[in-house]
């Protein structure tokens, strides 16, 4: 029976058994609802972790969390929000169901609590990260990101297993982890054979990409002058970029929801979006009818399948050829035509949130194309439904990576060059990860370009290849100086053993 969706109720899900699937049937509990605030999960508090690592848990042995995993790999439902000019606003309907459904959750252990009502996805802050192992702070991406480690770690000759098929889809060759708590994570929960892990990359000899870094992160974010293009810009970096780096479950475009990982990975760039539409949208203070309207907000394209999408069209969240009822309760009060998902903030009583942002994307947020260049900082105070939290640049490192890019602009003025500022910056630390950090620059691979449909090469890589060749050598005269004085390595030539200096 489907579930009626109250204002200030959630429904509680108890496991039943549909159509082979161990899914779940709703009845009604009064759990009452709280703002969400999305946070970078190094802003978790102890307790705030164990409750989401546990909500994950109950949700994989419930046969939601495989709910979702199944939506994400129906191919009319992956075709539509993949490699289209909807993949923001798809991929945004999607956490909020996931979000409803963990919300909804009632631990078994403690049945009479509402100890996951609060709950919300956390983001993956992949960019500070990557501050910190430029400055060597940490070593690998494991290291460097407590979610990747607090959510069971990567894949190791010792720790793991081989992996099995996920979804029907070969996983061989990859480890596959069974620590807490992808070690409840079972693929076809009707049966009594269940793998308790989820494939994985060896996330401690994977280094990050300059592709992650926030200079190309930024210039994603404000790649163009539509939607539509800063979409594409957003996908293929950092997007792409990180399903690539982790590997495992998450190269793949159909199973990655397998890996808990997806969501917050997904949120951060809903994230990105959302710092998009606050620079680049807000203030214009378009009306709803001409926001609509407006390619900075949403502009259609052809599908995959050669069928027009519009702000008009529906959200595709089939799974397995067809609609599953009690998967879509948790889309109740969603809304499903694009044009009406520009604005997290306005989702509706029950659907709509907010982020607290902080450091690198903090200033992104605040400052948008001014960020890191010195300019003047306009103040402006806009009245909305739900704010969102925003700090700024707090650490020694952050202050210090902020000052490079100054620098760089500074320099980039005087020799007349400000437009092209961004790119040489870019330009310049390609340079320092692959003569100063561990690892190489380099593209994806081709079976994960044939996997995701990806042409050409991967950002970072052509652009060391176009330095390299000197078709696009870097144009700022003291570079090398100025990479030597913020992070020890001048980046023109190789470093021994690839470490700072």
């Amino acid at each position: 029976m489907p579930c009626l969706v109250l204002a200030a109720i959630f429904c509680l899900w108890i496991p039943t058994v549909v159509d082979g699937q161990n899914v779940s049937s709703p009845s009604l509990t009064n759990t009452t609802s709280c703002p969400r605030l999305r946070k970078s999960w190094d802003h978790y508090a102890d307790a705030e972790k164990v409750t989401y690592i546990r909500a994950l848990q109950v949700a994989m042995d419930q046969g939601l969390f495989q709910q979702f995993m199944a939506i994400h790999q129906d191919q009319l439902s992956n075709a539509q929000g993949h490699g289209t000019c909807v993949f923001l606003f798809w991929h945004r309907a999607f956490l909020v169901g996931f979000e409803n459904m963990l919300r909804s959750l009632v631990d078994p252990s403690s049945p009479s609590s509402s100890s996951f009502a609060c709950v919300t996805i956390p983001y993956y802050d992949y960019v500070q990260h990557n501050l910190d192992y430029v400055n060597q702070a940490c070593s690998d991406i494991e290291s460097c990101s407590a979610i990747l480690r607090d959510l069971g770690g990567g894949a190791t000759t010792t720790a793991s297993r081989a992996s099995p098929r996920i979804g029907g889809v070969s996983m061989a060759g990859f480890g596959c982890v069974s620590a807490a708590p992808v070690n409840h994570f079972c693929d076809s929960p009707s049966t009594s054979s269940c793998a308790r892990c989820v494939p994985r990359g060896r996330w401690a000899s994977t280094f990050f990409s300059p592709d992650v870094n926030f200079n190309r992160v930024k210039a994603s974010v404000f790649a163009g002058p539509s939607i539509r293009q800063v979409t594409a810009a957003i996908e293929l970096s950092p997007h792409n970029s990180v399903h690539s780096m982790l590997s495992g479950a998450m190269a793949n475009k159909f199973v990655s929801p397998a890996d808990p990982i997806f969501y917050s990975h997904h949120a951060t760039i809903d994230l990105l979006h959302t710092i998009y539409d606050h620079c680049r949208v807000a203030p214009l203070g378009l009306s709803e009818s001409a926001r609509r309207a407006d390619p900075r907000v949403f502009e259609g394209c052809v599908g995959g399948d050669g069928a027009p999408i519009t702000g008009a069209s529906t959200v595709m969240l089939q799974a397995r050829g067809g609609t599953d009822e009690a998967t879509m309760a948790f889309f109740d009060g969603v809304p499903l035509r694009f044009d009406e998902l520009t604005d997290p903030t306005q989702l509706g009583p029950t659907n709509s949130y907010s982020y607290d942002i902080q450091g690198l994307l903090g200033s992104m947020y605040k400052l948008c194309e001014r960020s890191g260049k010195g300019l003047p900082v306009e103040e402006e105070e806009r009245q909305r439904r739900l704010q969102h939290v925003v700090g700024g640049v707090s650490t020694t490192k952050g202050r210090a990576f902020m000052a490079w890019r100054r620098d760089v602009f500074g320099q980039a003025q005087t020799q007349g060059i400000a437009t092209d500022s961004e790119h040489e910056m870019e330009k310049m630390m390609v340079m320092l990860y692959q003569n100063c950090l561990p690892g190489d620059v380099v593209d994806y691979t081709p079976a994960f370009k044939a996997m995701w449909n990806v042409s050409g090469v991967a950002p970072a890589k052509r652009t060391l290849d176009a330095i390299l060749d000197g078709s696009d050598p870097i144009r700022i005269a003291n570079w090398t100086q100025l990479n030597q004085k913020y992070f020890g390595c001048a980046g023109d030539m190789p470093q021994t053993n690839k470490s700072m200096v």
